[in-house]
């Protein structure tokens, strides 16, 4: 009979074989000979060992061999743990056992020096934090994979970031993704990027992976090779024994080459545009790895970076074409204009010389020398029209900005139009806004405007009728509430603008046939029988030279009533004429609040910025620009010799680069020499929650965009008094 071992609580062997029993691991207890005295049945489970021969008491020894000879452990195993055993070893230690299961032993001394060995069963927790890692190294993946396809990135760089982790994930040797050129049997496969092991060089040399190399860079064509079947089926291949196969490429063949797997690579549609092949060593299969579907959810991203990349190769190719187009358009043009212009000068010179030398000419033949020069600058102009558009397109056309007198002009028009209003017996009127000087504008393409214009008028408007030629200032808000704008441009309600009008009580256009006016080389009549003459350049240069000084144009129609065209041109140089000047009850809020008054603008983007000055100079506003967050945190640091060196405002903006609004303000607002400044957070944060989010960050006030001009200037008011 087993005697029970002393303890420190008197604890007989009967008593701890019933409570060592009840615990759910594996439990044995060794007495200080090294031999097993104590178990229980979890014990005998775990390893197939019989409780008789268990309770012959054998050592630890004998016990571990018997799990070997089991097939559990092996042999080194079983010495490592007997040694970790009898040492000074910090538990507890790991086995992994070859059935798949993972033990955590623990081991503590007996009081007579004895040693009980509890051996926890891990496995699912191991297998579980196998998971996860791997989730989280998978997801990791695919949002590294996901970012460098957002911007836009070289494509290169993605198929190389994919192989890199695809090759060590499925433990390949090597892998490649190639891209698909050209279509049906005229298609190629060129290498994009390869993954080369180190192992895979090592093994087989360098002249394998050179061969290879000098193979893909050349490319694949079609029907050779594994991969078209790929391509042509949209499913994965796998390839035991890739040099034996009949269709494998020749230089690709050799016996070291394991199993392939070649994947499709699908576009947005279906179509396969490229394929990834990795070489695999591991005993598992390709087609049974757990990363399968994270493989083939890179492979879709692939695709999506590679028909992104097609797309902009194309477009680039294509803005190649259109500017060697529009060079060639130019230099014929050109090339046109001088030979056209050279027979024009005689037809005209040679007209106008028989009209002044030679009195003894008859009424027909005057007559008919005057229609040979009416034709002739008739043709002129289009010539003219024709070039002037073909520069506006190009980009060749700098405009000559300068102090224009706007009735001068207007009545310059006039009486250059004159003629012709008088030969259809028609009634020209003029109405001026008074508070209208002085423009900052190029008085020979206003010239053109008003010119193309009124032209218009005079040709689609019956005898009787009655054009009218109206400038006056206007502002955003009027412009945005016009019927018809062709650019649909954005528009800032509060930005003053030259207003030029021609109305007439003409033939009108129907609304359908709107959107086919400011088009080159368009009429609304291009019929055989049209009653009017012209190319339908004249809108479509009107809009081009409004659009050059930064305005558009508008139209109001009414089919057998009329027309009025309208073009507006944003002033620049006029405000202190507005701002004495006096007006309806939205411009007289355009004064100034008060004189040498400083406000900072922290604003990144260009036009923000252009706008935004154009408001604060316009009420009388000294104004500082801050381009983004970096530069305004060194001007903090370097403002504080005093208060008289710091602005009396900051609007700040609260998304720039580098440093956003919310940590400037906050820095504002934790400076002794900043903290009595107010700030106005500027922003296009519009949602619910943003106002409370700039205000709690420490700004004074919140203004959203876009920026109303009125709301503006109360804001300020309240906080700067002049």
């Amino acid at each position: 009979m087993i005697q029970p071992l002393e303890s420190k609580h008197n604890i007989n062997l009967h008593q701890q074989e019933t409570l060592i029993e009840r615990v759910g691991e594996a439990i044995a207890l060794f007495n200080c000979a090294h031999r097993l005295v104590v178990f229980n049945q979890q014990f005998c489970r775990n390893w197939g060992l019989h409780s008789d021969w268990l309770k012959q008491k054998p050592y630890d020894k004998e016990v571990f061999v018997e799990i070997v000879k089991q097939g559990y452990w092996s042999q080194a195993k079983s010495e490592q743990l007997l040694l970790l055993l009898n040492g000074n070893t910090t538990f507890p230690v790991y086995i992994e056992q070859t059935d798949g299961k993972s033990l955590e032993v623990y081991s503590s001394e007996t009081s007579d020096a004895g040693r009980m060995i509890t051996f926890l069963d891990i496995t699912e927790h191991r297998r579980s934090q196998a998971y996860l890692n791997a989730e989280l190294k998978r997801q990791a993946f695919l949002l590294g994979l996901m970012e460098r396809i957002q911007p836009a990135s070289e494509l290169r760089e993605i198929g190389q970031f994919a192989l890199s982790y695809l090759v060590q994930t499925m433990g390949a040797a090597f892998g490649d993704v190639k891209v698909i050129s050209g279509k049906n049997q005229e298609a190629w496969a060129y290498v994009l990027t390869s993954e080369i092991s180190a192992q895979f060089v090592a093994t087989y040399g360098d002249t394998v992976t050179a061969e290879m190399a000098k193979f893909l860079e050349r490319g694949i064509p079609y029907g050779q090779g594994l991969l078209w079947q790929v391509v042509d089926t949209a499913k994965p291949l796998f390839i035991e024994d890739y040099y034996k196969h009949p269709q494998a490429v020749s230089a690709f063949r050799h016996p070291g080459i394991g199993q392939l797997g070649i994947f499709p690579i699908p576009a947005a549609d279906g179509t396969i545009i490229g394929v990834l092949t990795l070489e695999s060593r591991s005993l598992r299969k390709l087609q049974d790895a757990p990363q399968q579907d994270m493989l083939l959810a890179a492979c879709r991203m692939l695709g999506v970076a590679i028909e992104r990349a097609q797309a902009q190769e194309r477009l680039r190719q294509i803005n190649e074409d259109l500017e060697q187009a529009s060079q060639l358009k130019s230099e014929f043009l050109a090339s046109m204009s001088h030979e056209l212009r050279t027979p024009l000068n005689s037809i005209l010179g040679f007209s106008d010389l028989l009209l002044r030398q030679f009195d003894s000419l008859t009424p027909r033949q005057t007559k008919y020398l005057r229609v040979i020069e009416e034709s002739g600058q008739h043709l002129l102009q289009l010539i003219n029209d024709i070039l002037d558009l073909s520069k506006i397109e190009s980009g060749k056309v700098e405009l000559e900005l300068e102090p224009v007198s706007i009735p001068d002009l207007c009545l310059q028009c006039q009486e250059m139009i004159q003629p012709r209003i008088n030969k259809k017996r028609l009634m020209l009127s003029l109405d001026l806004d008074n508070r209208l000087t002085q423009a900052n504008l190029d008085e020979r393409r206003v010239r053109q405007i008003l010119i193309n214009l009124l032209s218009n008028a005079v040709k689609f408007t019956p005898e009787g009728g009655h054009i009218k030629l109206s400038c006056r200032i206007a502002y955003g808000n009027q412009l945005q509430s016009e019927m018809y704008r062709p650019d649909c441009s954005p528009i800032n309600l509060s930005t003053p603008y030259v207003c030029i009008a021609v109305e007439d009580t003409g033939i009108g256009i129907p609304a359908e046939k709107w959107h086919l006016l400011f088009r080159p080389f368009q009429q609304i009549d291009a019929s055989l029988t049209r009653q009017h003459e012209g190319t339908g350049l004249g809108l479509a240069l009107t809009k081009r030279l409004a659009e050059l000084h930064g305005g558009t144009v508008s139209l109001e129609s009414v089919a057998d009533q009329g027309s009025t065209f309208r073009v507006w041109l944003p002033l620049t140089e006029m405000r202190q004429q507005l701002v004495s000047s006096k007006g309806d009850a939205t411009e007289e809020q355009i004064v100034s609040v008060g004189k040498s008054k400083w406000v900072w603008v922290v604003e990144d983007q260009p036009y923000n910025q252009a706008l935004i000055t154009e408001m604060l100079e316009l009420q009388g506003y000294k104004v500082e620009l801050i381009a983004d967050g970096q530069m305004m945190m060194k001007a903090i640091d370097s403002y504080v010799i005093s208060a008289k060196a710091l602005p009396d405002l900051v609007l700040m903006d609260i998304q720039l680069p580098k440093v956003d609004g919310f940590k400037l303000i906050r820095q504002l607002k934790n400076s002794p020499y900043w903290q009595s400044v107010p700030v106005i957070a500027l922003t296009a944060m519009a949602m619910t929650g943003d106002r409370d989010r700039c205000l709690a960050s420490g700004a004074d006030a919140y203004l959203s965009k876009p920026l109303n001009f009125i709301t503006l200037q109360h804001t300020l008011q309240t906080f700067i008094k002049a």
